[in-house]
């Protein structure tokens, strides 16, 4: 009992005065943190989903935010995260070529990770932005100055500080919707907290760190939205003062969101998980993990602070599952069948004409699949890669460009020699989900348009687990066997 009174004592000191205790160590870390809103001042062509869409107004601001450190050696990093669904290498680039003209802080020194929200503008995805609209192209150079601007604004504002990494459990937020009718449970509901304080143990700032696609909101929403994490930030701030600085990052989503199948969620059924009223429930369920967890961390004044960055040649698919002509016939019949049902009254509004209308949609998506893969002038074997490791003290950070599979994350994390190891995903670059090796034999949305091999599950580990070990070499922190 008088252990939950500390806990508790010590969450409204925290809360109240925004100071942590007890810390008397000069830091000789430095830390900033900056945030811009990032939301399009006009109406355009929304993201996520295969939809055409343009969006209708604002439900809440989308942002690029920003988090600065220096460590005692000089090394610098900058941790962004932007709401988009995704981020192409050029954008990426030019935020940072801008940011290290206006800092000096090396461009592989520079992570830059999506939310992944698919309530927001599509500008920020595109291969070539030149190729878009003149709305987009304009979007676009407003993106890339106000991704810059987060960043100058974290890397100004830096102060002598401490950062302290912990983490906690969030079930039920995420669910694993290729498992929904076995329970659907989150193969890895791991949160990484950050917390941020100036030399004296004051608040500046909190991250989070959590795989879940923020897609709460379907293809009918027309707002723009960070979805569910809108409200965990908002929830923490809430507590916190809207003067602290609160980000998320995201981790291994590939196969997570908050409870519906991606199938169901293409055909457009309806789903009551799919409204603002439900996503903020699973937000505010993250706000009060977070709060609970962060008057327990502890910070540290003079962490190491280490990056490396790699490319790796990821090995894609050598064959496909099925024939071209397989795929047309499984179409076809799908296609009759759906046709038949919605004639008959009796069928509508019932499970049997989704699960026809699902038929359709995926084996349309696997013909379409057949046909770049066997009518492909060239087929590449592998695809080049960026990934970047940062390790802060006793904790390292990996990232992955595209949707990782939870199951692959929680394997870097088994196998990596320090116990605090968590995956940020959704960085710059090519975009996509990298199934679990055994999903391939099951199929359907996530494996049938993915690009990748049942062999990159493994490659992905290796890969991680090398960048990983470049930043322990300098750290006895690595975890007991």
């Amino acid at each position: 009992m008088q252990k939950v009174i500390t806990a508790i004592g010590m969450l409204a000191f925290v809360f109240c005065t925004g100071v942590n205790p007890g810390q008397t160590a000069e830091p000789d870390m430095r830390v900033g943190v900056g945030e811009t809103v990032i939301t399009p001042g006009e109406n355009m062509q929304m993201a996520g989903f295969a939809r055409s869409q343009v969006s209708t107004g604002v439900h809440d601001h989308l942002y690029a935010r920003s988090l600065a450190i220096e460590g005692g050696d000089g090394t610098e990093v900058v941790l962004m995260t932007v709401a988009l669904v995704g981020m192409n290498e050029a954008f990426c680039k030019r935020i940072r070529d801008g940011i290290t003209a206006k800092t000096g802080i090396p461009g592989d020194h520079i992570v830059i990770s999506c939310t992944h929200t698919h309530s927001g503008p599509s500008a920020g995805r595109s291969s070539d932005p030149s190729a878009d609209s003149p709305a987009a192209r304009a979007y676009g150079d407003f993106l890339v100055e106000r991704c810059i601007e987060s960043a100058l604004q974290a890397w100004e504002s830096r102060v002598p500080g401490r950062i302290g990494i912990a983490s906690t459990e969030v079930f039920e937020l995420g669910r694993n919707r290729r498992r929904l009718l076995y329970g659907g449970v989150h193969p890895d509901p791991e949160v990484a907290v950050i917390r941020i304080e100036d030399a004296r143990g004051r608040l500046i700032g909190v991250a989070f760190n959590y795989g879940c696609h923020p897609s709460g909101m379907d293809f009918r929403n027309t707002l723009f939205s960070e979805d569910w994490p809108f409200y965990a930030i908002r929830g923490i701030k809430e507590q916190l003062g809207d003067q602290v600085w609160v980000a998320y990052y995201q981790g291994a989503e590939g196969n997570i969101n908050v409870g519906y199948t991606a199938e169901l969620s293409a055909v457009g059924a309806e789903m009551p998980v799919r409204t603002y009223w439900y996503i903020e429930k699973k937000g505010v369920q993250m706000a009060r993990a977070v709060l609970e967890a962060l008057p327990q961390i502890e910070t540290g004044a003079n962490l190491e602070v280490e990056i490396q960055r790699d490319r790796f040649d990821y090995p894609l698919r050598e064959s496909y599952p099925i024939t071209l002509q397989q795929a047309e016939r499984e179409a076809k019949a799908a296609q009759s069948r759906l046709a038949a049902l919605e004639k008959a009254p009796e069928y509508q509004g019932t499970r049997t004409l989704d699960r026809a209308r699902v038929d359709v949609f995926s084996t349309s998506q696997r013909l379409s699949a057949a046909n770049r893969f066997y009518e492909a002038d060239e087929r590449p074997l592998t695809r080049s890669l960026e990934q970047q490791a940062v390790r802060i003290g006793d904790a390292v950070f990996v990232t992955f460009p595209g949707e990782l599979f939870s199951e692959i994350g929680l394997a870097i994390k088994n196998r990596s020699p320090l116990e605090k190891t968590f995956v940020i995903g959704v960085t710059c670059g090519p975009g996509g989900y990298l199934p679990a090796a055994k999903e391939f034999i099951d199929g359907d949305y996530e494996i049938d348009g993915s690009a990748y091999s049942p062999k990159t599950e493994a490659f992905c580990i290796s890969s991680s687990l090398k960048l990983i070990d470049r930043v322990v070499r300098r750290t006895g922190a690595a975890k007991e066997e």
